[in-house]
């Protein structure tokens, strides 16, 4: 049914409606579909990530306050039962944006894949109907470079990445942000058509909500929920002052789900449960026409593609049928909707695995099969297969022409390719084959909980300890990407370079074109002077994300002293507007290094200004501005930037030593001594009693340098630095 369209074809629909429920008997029963209107109305999708539709009131929870999603659910058509196709970001956005299934649309992990360049995407039908196109995103995975920005004229993804991060899926910036790119676009169209797509990411680890909300649910899954029902809110009530919430088409829904545990998993991926695939939708009609209504028959993310379609008079043959034809009764009650994840594959080395739910059955196919009622147990406690077998015969056989086969990802381009070859990461091992028989991942989703250990060490600050964790998980399983990259990081703490890039190398040996562990090699050579590797590395991330590998090479380059090529790749990270606090800070040391302090005091200060109103602190720019100020013979500010410097980032050595240099320098030895102290207690690692005790060698106290190395040798005995130090 056209939400907009000619009165003409409307009448024609609508009188061969009248007669086919009149030739079946159905006259009294067949509902009316919603009224048209004007095509020329905005349409907004607002797609709040990793968002559990049970943990929403509208959908009958009771534990958290969520007032905007509430309003939006009176004026809104709200379906009970709406299913992803997969429990990763990127994969199922593209299958909104595409109305295909993964297989078809030709991405299925959140990196190593791209969209399929003849797919139509659902901005390319939009625009071609005069509408602008416009979309803000709030994680790194929904990059451009994957082509998810197709058809789009404005796409906002300028998130930069954390080189310190765990991992690029944690990427991420703050909602509030995004909303105001998108309300500064929407406020510029004027009177025109528009279509907007607003990714907010608040729900997705890590769970971290704002005040007011971390008081009232703590750090918690639900205060995130309730911070992004607050963004929302804030978004709405933007559009009501526009104007244009009245007039416009808004669709509210989520990519994905989250364990929470339920069946052992802790957040998302692995696992194909009902936690992790059904989601919150709901559909607000111009002049908030069918409010109010519960929709309860089953949809599915590919149907977003064809409702947002036939809104602009475009009619689609995709997989997927409008959400109006569930609200006109036009649906199959036991419509069957395919889902699947490759990442327990990918990642794990796992089995992939792909389920099928179809009216109250939801059928799992995995080495050890699965079927749930759904209607009698939600939860899905109980695996009912045995006593159902020929629901399971049919679904199993239902299920097997959706099962495509999904092999390693492939590199970007040739170029890529002879890169990778070159440097021996293609050829020499090996990925599982799609035929290859893998363990089921429920049951070894214990080890996520173990894995999810080795994180918090980490992020505690107990290197040592998470190295153990993830090198017993790696004993057991060495094909587990994401430990590979979690224990190359602990070991980088731990001063153990060689070896993380070692680790690291192994696992780009699984996977030949993971950016994380390109990135994460190349950050490693480059702090430990391996300078060529280093740039080799960041070259091959150069088309996947192109602002970290400028931004890498530049730091190349600067090492190099050679400042023109520092500043090309520094420019080229900063992009056109100039606005990214990371590139900012690097043309800053550029200048720096070439002694025009005015200049790089500009750059610090400006990339300072828009750290300040991200409201997302930078590792290093308050340093270098204290080194700059310092230079400058403006000593109390320096002060007060390297004390900002350790305040947000308390276990780098850098901002100590500089401070610590400082402060003898001006005759304050005891609060020099106490500085000391104070860094040892906030990070107790190798790299902490190097920089303890190369600091006290530059300042030629000799005696103290040797007993900073000693107390680090105590708890490190085979730190080959500490032992280096200790000789003198």
């Amino acid at each position: 049914m056209l939400l907009f369209g000619s009165p003409m074809s409307v009448r024609c629909l609508l009188a061969k409606t009248v007669l086919i429920c009149a030739a079946t008997g159905l006259l009294a029963t067949c509902r009316r579909a919603p009224e048209t209107v004007q095509r020329d109305a905005p349409i907004i999708l607002i797609s709040v990530d990793t968002l559990r539709s049970d943990h929403l009131p509208a959908y009958g929870y009771h534990r958290i306050a969520t007032p905007a999603f509430d309003a939006l659910r009176a004026d809104s058509i709200l379906f009970e039962h709406a299913y992803s196709h997969a429990p990763l970001t990127l994969v199922s956005h593209a299958s909104m944006f595409t109305g295909l299934l993964p297989a078809d649309h030709g991405i299925r992990d959140n990196l190593g894949f791209n969209l399929n360049p003849k797919v139509r995407t659902l901005a390319e039908v939009v625009k071609s109907k005069g509408y602008a196109t416009g979309g803000a995103v709030s994680a790194v995975v929904l990059r451009s470079e994957t082509g998810i920005s197709r058809g789009f004229d404005f796409w906002n993804d300028d998130i930069e990445i954390d080189p310190r991060s765990l991992s690029i899926g944690r990427a991420q910036r703050g909602g509030d942000e995004t909303r105001e790119i998108a309300q500064q676009w929407i406020a510029g169209r004027g009177s025109a058509p528009f279509f907007f797509f607003l990714h907010l990411y608040e729900p997705h680890t890590p769970y971290d909500p704002p005040e007011p909300f971390r008081s009232q649910y703590g750090a918690t899954y639900d205060g995130d929920i309730a911070a992004a029902d607050a963004v929302v809110g804030r978004f709405l009530a933007f559009l009501r002052q526009q104007g244009i919430y009245e007039r416009a088409t808004i669709i509210l829904v989520s990519d994905h789900g989250e364990g929470l545990g339920d069946h052992g998993e802790d957040e998302h991926g692995v696992l194909l449960y009902r936690e992790d695939l059904q989601v919150p939708l709901m559909l607000k009609l111009p002049g908030q026409r069918e409010h109010g209504r519960s929709e309860p028959k089953a949809v599915q993310l590919i149907d977003l593609f064809p409702t947002i379609a036939e809104a602009v008079g475009e009619s689609s043959k995709t997989a997927g049928t409008s959400l109006l034809a569930a609200v006109s009764n036009r649906l199959a009650a036991d419509r069957p909707i395919y889902s699947e994840t490759y990442y327990p594959r990918f990642h794990f080395g796992w089995s992939d695995l792909h389920s099928l739910v179809s009216g109250s059955n939801h059928f799992i196919q995995a080495p050890k099969p699965e079927l749930y009622d759904l209607a009698g147990d939600p939860g899905e406690k109980l695996n009912t297969l045995q006593d159902n077998r020929r629901v399971y015969s049919a679904l199993r056989k239902e299920i097997a022409p959706y099962i495509k086969s999904a092999e390693a990802p492939k590199a970007v381009d040739e170029e890529q390719t002879r890169q990778l070859t070159a440097l021996g990461y293609i050829g020499s091992t090996v990925p599982s084959s799609s035929n290859e028989v893998l363990p089921d991942p429920k049951d070894h989703i214990g080890e996520t909980v173990r894995i999810k250990e080795g994180f918090a060490a980490f992020q505690q600050g107990k290197f040592q300890e998470a190295v153990g964790l993830f090198g017993a998980l790696l004993k057991e399983n060495p094909r587990m990407l994401d430990v590979l990259a979690m224990q190359s990081r602990a070991l980088s703490r731990l001063g153990r370079d060689g070896e993380a890039i070692d680790v690291a190398k192994q696992g780009l040996r699984i996977s030949p074109t993971s950016t994380n562990l390109m990135l994460l090699i190349a950050t490693t050579a480059l702090e430990t002077d391996r300078l060529d590797e280093a740039e080799k590395h960041a070259r091959l991330a150069l088309k996947d994300v192109p602002n970290e590998a400028h931004r890498l090479l530049a730091q190349v380059y600067l090492a190099r002293k050679d400042f023109d090529h520092a500043r090309q790749e520094a420019s080229a990270a900063a992009g056109e507007k100039r606005d990214r606090p990371f590139a900012l800070m690097l043309l800053g040391r550029i200048d720096l290094e070439q002694g025009r302090l005015d200049q790089a005091m500009r750059e610090l200060d400006e990339a300072t200004a828009i750290q300040a109103k991200r409201q997302q602190p930078v590792p290093k720019l308050s340093f270098y501005r204290g080194d700059c100020l310092a230079r400058l013979g403006r000593a109390e500010e320096a002060e007060a930037a390297f004390r900002q410097e350790i305040k947000q980032f308390p276990a780098d050595p850098q901002a100590y030593r500089n401070l610590i240099l400082l402060q003898v320098m001006q005759g304050k030895s005891d609060a020099a001594t106490q500085l000391i102290f104070s860094l040892e207690k906030a990070s107790p690692v190798p790299p902490t009693y190097v920089a303890i005790s190369q600091t006290l060698k530059t300042l030629g106290d000799r005696n103290g340098a040797r007993f900073w190395a000693a107390r680090g040798l105590s708890k490190f005995p085979s730190d080959r630095h500490l032992q280096a130090l200790l000789r003198g």
